[in-house]
């Protein structure tokens, strides 16, 4: 599903600020399909090496569903506001995101899950210098997404 956006004045061209947004977000919103079903579900996440990470559980709905249509879609918004009217038909929402697609893998080299985990880490506060530990890191499934497509867009 790549075209153009149907009002081209909200296109983000510039690719450093669409990946400024994606750096500065702070909540993803994953895109999956189970048999013709939607399925989108708020993740943290971390940026690395090009890719985006995320850490579930080895098991679940979500694992399911990427083992059988490992294709997603994402978003991140940043400095999302309503702009109030007295008319409520005259509301807007002034934004900034960035929508991705790609394919998820389950990552499964240690020192790549590791570093994933640290993106994540990293990008929701934590500091660089906090050790990861190994049993920690045994019960939870990293995924990445090799992006494949981003497109980012404004209002206000």
């Amino acid at each position: 599903m790549r075209r153009p956006p149907r009002k081209s004045d909200k296109h983000i061209t510039d690719e450093t600020l669409v990946h400024g947004i994606l750096e500065r977000g702070n909540l993803l919103s994953l895109a999956m399909c189970s048999d013709g079903q939607p399925y989108v579900i708020a993740m943290n996440y971390g940026l690395h090496q090009g890719r985006v990470y995320m850490h579930t559980g080895v098991k679940g709905l979500k694992m399911d569903i990427l083992a059988a249509n490992p294709r997603v879609s994402f978003t991140v918004y940043e400095e999302v506001e309503f702009i109030k009217n007295d008319q409520p038909c005259k509301w807007d929402t002034r934004y900034r995101s960035v929508v991705g697609l790609g394919e998820v893998r389950v990552v499964e080299d240690q020192a790549e899950k590791l570093a994933g985990l640290k993106a994540i880490a990293r990008h929701c506060g934590h500091g660089d210098g906090e050790e990861m530990l190994p049993e920690k890191v045994r019960q939870v499934a990293v995924l990445a997404v090799e992006i494949d497509h981003l497109v980012g867009k404004t209002n206000g």
